[in-house]
């Protein structure tokens, strides 16, 4: 009995040793907690700045947004988010950089990610087993914005913003559904077996950036077999859309004779330049880049295609934003023959006379299989074929997709959705060979700009009211001779209008109230270029005076506002006025010219009181941004007084 008293007492000191350890390891272990240490150690930092700062009270701290459903602990550690005392400090401290929004209204993970209930570094970025949303890397962070602003230009999100106009551009959409884009406009393949040369097609299959580096038709990374069994199915098709059909060739352009064959070069070389078609059209990679490179065109393209194609180009592509140029026939066959003569790849053409090309018996079912394998039919109208049934899988919240639902493959990638993304954005088929996606060859910029837009694409339930939408698309549709007229000139290819258009030139909207109808008319007769600097410019369309006088009395009957009717008093001490605020107190000639003075930023200013309007002149002045939000002139801030003798000194000006 007593043996077994002697144990039991040893029993009972042991445990009440461990128990009072216990009690000691306890508050000590709670003392050395992660966020403790930072709180201590914040709240000594801030006792040696010169500014008084306010110490924190030592405990767990947390952000509730109802609205977002979030609970966020990341301000018990990050307590100078709204210090700028604390801006130069090492993080969690520093001072949080100036945003939108308030972290009290939206917290902390709606944008970041992480784990917001966490109270450790490691749990709290979101590295941890089973966790999806781990913290953005900084190159990622704008993807949170995309939750609520769902617009193509996102303030102060210029990633974003870039990531969006690729997926765009490079019309995804014609594979994969994502919610808020819409199919862009690729030409339909009808009538290509009389279009094209069939060397050039196997060559364009095989890699289009080498034709063009700046196309949107993407790499399928084909085989010589499938490029060439492509090219024959596609060349069996040589009937246009709507029945159309291609013209004969003048007599003036079939002439044997050598001196003619060079006066019609010559005119057609001086026509090609008066069009300013290296504007739109790149020649060898120089000029612009809104249209296809036409360095060798002419061992693309059959002749006769050019010919009927340049003389009326929505005849044979109806939705092309190119314009019908008001050419003679001879002029035209002169252009052909200038295209002929100077646009030549002759290296293709020596290599196709050396190789005899012999068809695969089954090269239509094989191609028209490839066709469909490719999803050719997503961008392209080919005889009224659909997209494939077998599309690419649905993007529209793929930054909300799990890890486990993704096969990484052989890639040895790290396991996240971002680096996935990335990854298959820039090398599509490394995860299997058995992929179809094509490569785009974009760029590491380009291919993180479309991750972040991609991220973006959550299923993440955001309040309505939090949501900031594009504007509806304009519908506006002008009728009558000056509708006619804006279609066949491809006008909205270029400008905008009503909201409508691309905006490489400028917006027409107040046009008729921004410049002088005299000026209109003379420019539409020889457009000139106000901004040296800039590669497009308005091409010469050679307009009739009748054509003219439609365009210019619609514009002043509707592209203006009378609100911006204004008389400016021009004496002489007023324009002295204004020319001292010009040179003096503004120096205006640091972008603008006059007189061959000045810089290259903004137009020229010679003649500009010949050329605009002084109401016009009185309100860009006061406020540039109101009629151009996207403008880099400066907004001075001027009186009155001083915008009215400005006007006057640049109206005196003609």
């Amino acid at each position: 009995m007593k043996k077994h008293m002697g144990k039991l007492r040893i029993y009972f000191a042991a445990s009440s040793i461990v128990f009072l350890v216990v009690l000691a390891i306890s508050p000590l272990k709670d003392f050395f907690r992660e966020w403790k240490l930072n709180q201590y150690e914040y709240n000594n930092l801030i006792k040696e700045l010169p500014q008084r700062v306010r110490p924190v009270e030592v405990g767990i701290k947390q952000l509730w947004i109802q609205k977002l459903d979030r609970i966020d602990r990341c301000v018990t550690c990050h307590l100078g988010l709204k210090e700028p005392a604390l801006k130069q400090v090492r993080q969690p401290f520093r001072t949080h950089p100036l945003i939108d929004h308030d972290v009290e209204e939206f917290g902390c993970t709606v944008c970041h990610e992480g784990q917001g209930p966490a109270t450790t570094y490691k749990e709290s970025v979101g590295k941890v087993k089973y966790w999806d949303q781990p913290i953005f890397p900084t190159k990622f962070m704008e993807a949170s914005c995309a939750k609520c602003h769902k617009e193509r230009v996102v303030p102060h999100a210029p990633t974003l913003t870039l990531g969006r106009k690729l997926i765009e551009e490079a019309n995804c959409v014609a594979c994969h559904n994502i919610e808020g884009f819409q199919k862009q406009w690729t030409p339909s393949l009808d009538g290509i077996g009389s279009k094209v040369n069939r060397t050039w097609l196997v060559n364009w299959l095989k890699n289009p950036k080498a034709y063009f580096a700046k196309t949107r038709m993407p790499n399928f990374l084909l085989s010589d077999e499938e490029a060439n069994i492509l090219a024959d199915f596609l060349m069996t098709f040589k009937t246009f859309p709507n029945e159309a059909t291609l013209d004969g060739l003048p007599m003036v352009l079939t002439s044997r004779s050598e001196a003619q064959r060079e006066k019609l070069v010559e005119l057609g070389s001086t026509r090609f330049r008066e069009a300013r078609c290296i504007s739109c059209h790149p020649i060898n990679g120089k000029g612009g880049y809104v249209a296809t490179d036409l360095g060798t065109v002419a061992s693309k393209a059959s002749v006769r295609w050019l010919y009927n194609y340049i003389k009326t180009p929505k005849r044979f592509q109806p939705g092309v934003e190119m314009p019908r140029y008001r050419f003679s026939e001879t002029e035209l066959a002169g252009i052909v023959a200038y295209i002929q003569s100077e646009f030549v790849d002759y290296e293709m053409e020596r290599a196709e006379s050396e190789v005899a090309h012999k068809p695969d018996p089954a090269y239509y079912e094989k191609g028209l299989a490839l066709f469909k394998k490719y999803n050719c039919s997503g961008c392209h109208e080919l005889a009224g074929m659909k997209k494939a049934e077998e599309m690419g899988p649905d993007l529209t919240f793929i930054g909300s997709k799990k890890l486990y639902e993704i096969d990484f493959g052989k890639s040895g990638i790290e396991q996240t959705i971002p680096s996935y993304l990335l990854t298959k954005v820039k090398d599509p088929r490394v995860f299997s060979a058995s992929m179809k996606m094509p490569s785009y060859e974009f760029t590491d910029e380009e291919a993180q700009a479309i991750t972040v837009a991609l991220l973006g694409n959550t299923g993440e339930r955001i309040p309505e009211e939090l949501k900031v939408y594009p504007k509806p698309r304009s519908t506006y549709s002008p009728q009558g001779e000056f509708g006619k007229l804006v279609d066949d000139l491809a006008c909205f290819g270029c400008h905008t209008v009503f909201g409508r258009g691309r905006l490489i030139a400028t917006d027409l909207s107040l046009e008729a109230s921004q410049a002088q109808r005299k000026w209109i008319e003379g420019y539409f007769k020889v457009p000139y270029s106000l901004r040296p600097i800039l590669t497009e410019r308005m091409p010469n369309l050679f307009l009739s005076d009748a054509e003219i006088r439609v365009l210019v009395e619609y514009m002043e009957k509707v592209f203006l506002a009378d609100s911006l009717e204004r008389e400016i008093r021009a004496d002489q001490d007023r324009i002295a006025k204004g020319k001292i605020l010009y040179y003096e107190k503004y120096g205006c000639q640091a972008c603008h010219q006059i007189n061959l003075k000045g810089g290259y930023v903004g137009p020229a200013l010679d003649k500009v009181g010949s050329r605009l309007k002084p109401g016009w002149v009185f309100h860009w002045l006061k406020n540039p941004q109101a009629f151009k939000p996207e403008s880099i002139e400066p907004n001075n801030k001027l009186t009155n007084d001083e915008a009215e003798a400005l006007t006057a000194f640049l109206m005196s000006l003609k």
